[in-house]
């Protein structure tokens, strides 16, 4: 069987001018010393196009502090596929904006976690770092370039979420995904969101598309919902796990996986200085989980339900990262048999309860003692 390559995310560079807490790579303020070279990058970007992909994200570690960031990008859309950006935005200036505004990208997706500089900044790592976001955004705006932002919620951020809906409201950004962090990269399983808050973002998210239609057009990440009525109306059908199916993850060092939150060494399918992309997409024995998947595979409340066929457990980093293949963070579970424990069921957090499980990673600005809303 032949698999039709849909959607690339690359990140082209590991360098990073933030440290946010939950970075699932884990970038760093160098780049490695493998990193692709450009010519390298014009390599594969003939082959993705061989391979008939739509779409590419331009990923890191931030994309725009490679120098040949428009290089990459203008080759993408020579090829006539679509070129889209994430970045934190800290390396946005008049010259960069005028690069963007050339090559003109279906989407420039800029990460907010929290509506208050002092939470946004610590969360990234990066003092000031709010206050350039959002000049970025209006610059990008009068340029022609309509953000859409990305939030990644753990329990910090969580009470943040309406306070995000109205600066967004207020900034005129109509674009928006919602997405939880998963325990990989920097990222610590006891700051990950509960059962209980993640049923409730599905509820913000719903209500959001109920009354604020027209206003603002947010989304759950495909990781959201599954397989109820409820998650239907949040993110529409879901399929299952699409990486090595019709998503593909390449890292700065040529490294191919089904997804670049991938990260454990068991999901890397090979190096394009090894072997060309080609190759790796249409090898018989790459992307197993998922191209040979087998209901047998699946474990926990996932192995007896009846959407286990199409499903296959949900997200497959948050099921391998619980030890099987069966996802917590699912709306049909959660209707048909609750949360799994009292814990999960929980939605507020005191600040003490936060401050013990944020200040190991790094301390807590004296501002969230008098602003941290449960």
């Amino acid at each position: 069987m032949r698999y039709t390559l849909k959607k690339v995310v690359w990140e082209i560079t590991w360098k990073c001018n933030a440290k946010c807490i939950h970075c699932g790579s884990d970038c760093i303020s160098v780049e490695k010393d493998n990193q692709l070279t450009t010519a390298e990058c014009l390599d594969i970007v003939a082959d993705l196009k061989q391979l008939g992909t739509e779409v590419i994200f331009l990923s890191g570690g931030d994309p725009l502090l490679r120098e040949d960031f428009g290089a990459i990008a203008a080759a993408i859309k020579s090829h006539g596929m679509k070129v889209a950006f994430i970045s934190n935005a800290l390396a946005i200036n008049d010259d960069t904006i005028k690069v963007l505004k050339a090559i003109n990208p279906v989407v420039f997706g800029i990460s907010i976690d929290a509506a208050d500089a002092y939470m946004h900044d610590y969360i990234r790592g990066h003092k000031g770092c709010f206050e350039h976001v959002i000049e970025s955004i209006k610059k990008l705006q009068e340029a022609g370039i309509a953000p859409s932002i990305v939030t990644t919620v753990h329990k910090l951020n969580y009470s943040q979420l309406p306070k995000i809906r109205d600066l967004l409201l207020d900034l005129g950004v109509y674009y928006w995904q919602i997405q939880y962090a998963d325990f990989i990269g920097r990222m610590p399983r006891e700051s990950m969101i509960t059962e209980g808050q993640f049923w409730e973002i599905a509820k913000f998210i719903l209500d959001l598309k109920t009354n604020y239609a027209g206003k603002i057009d947010v989304t759950g990440s495909d990781v959201t919902g599954y397989m109820s009525d409820f998650a239907r109306s949040i993110q529409g059908p879901w399929y299952g796990c699409q990486a090595g199916m019709q998503v593909l993850g390449i890292g700065s060092d040529g490294t191919v996986r089904g997804c670049l939150s991938q990260q454990l060494d068991r999901y890397i399918e090979g190096n394009v200085r090894e072997r060309s992309l080609i190759d790796i997409w249409n090898d018989p024995n790459a992307f197993q989980y998922n191209r040979h998947f087998d209901c047998s595979m699946l474990t926990g409340y996932c192995k007896d339900c009846i959407y286990g066929s199409i499903c296959k457990g949900g997200c497959v980093i948050a099921a391998t990262n619980t030890g099987c293949r069966c996802n917590p963070y699912c709306l049909y579970k959660i209707e048909k048999e609750g949360f799994s424990d009292l814990l999960q069921a929980r939605t507020k957090f005191e600040k003490e309860e936060i401050a013990e499980l944020y200040n190991p990673i790094r301390e807590l600005p004296p501002e969230f003692y008098e602003k941290y809303e449960p």
